[in-house]
């Protein structure tokens, strides 16, 4: 039984931020990870492409994964993982890592416990990257902070030779679907970007049920509520 795209969604980004949990105790533990990193990515832009992946259902539940991957000479393979929103938040956490090739493949394998990762040309995973990336600035948010690393990776690609246009967003509006891991400051926050870029009637969201609404007190909104299984949709206007 197919689960509920809000379900999938908050699934995934639990598990991703696991993941780079993960990745960021290690940094802690090993003095000078962070500048290694650096210099293997260095390497690994010279490599050649080794795949390119995208979760087949991103644009039905609003989140998903793109891998951009190369095969360095040392046998290892230099991977980034992007965890994108394209509903609202754009590139929501991204992360390079040198893996051998069983470690790729293992990752790849718990991608795939909740997503369909199939092969996308490289210009496309770019410019699903990118634009995906710009969409979310446009509406007041930044990337992970380690995007600038991460998309390192890309090197060369020319996102100009894919013909494919991404439509960002959902019925044409933002659509912010707060993760398990957002404090009810960082909710806030979002929301009242989003009211100031695109108006109280321009975006929809939805919180966990039981989640706090604690706006600023000279904030006033007109608030619908929609009842769902696991989630509160609350649509401004």
């Amino acid at each position: 039984m197919a689960l509920d795209p809000k379900k999938l969604q908050k699934k995934r980004a639990r598990k991703a931020a696991k993941r780079k949990a993960v990745v960021t105790r290690k940094a802690a533990a090993l003095p000078g990870l962070l500048a290694t990193g650096a210099r293997v990515i260095k390497l690994a832009i010279k490599a050649p492409l080794h795949e390119c992946l995208s979760a087949t259902e991103m644009f039905t539940t609003g989140m998903g994964t793109v891998v951009v991957s190369r095969a360095m000479p040392d046998g290892r393979i230099g991977v980034s993982f992007f965890l994108l929103d394209v509903y609202c938040l754009g590139v929501k956490s991204a992360y390079f890592l040198p893996l051998s090739r069983d470690e790729y493949e293992e990752r790849l394998d718990s991608l795939a416990d909740n997503e369909t990762m199939l092969p996308i040309q490289p210009a496309c995973a770019r410019k699903l990257i990118e634009d995906a990336e710009a969409y979310a600035r446009d509406l007041g948010f930044g990337p992970d902070p380690d995007y600038q690393l991460a998309k390192r990776i890309m090197g060369d690609i020319d996102a100009s030779a894919c013909a494919t246009s991404f439509t960002f967003g959902k019925d044409g509006q933002p659509f912010f679907i707060a993760g398990p891991h957002d404090s009810p400051r960082r909710i806030d926050k979002i929301i009242e970007t989003l009211t100031r870029r695109c108006g109280p009637n321009g975006f929809h969201y939805v919180l966990p049920l039981g989640a706090p609404f604690d706006f600023d007190d000279d904030a006033t909104f007109e608030v619908e509520f929609v009842e769902e299984d696991e989630g509160t949709e609350r649509k401004m206007g």
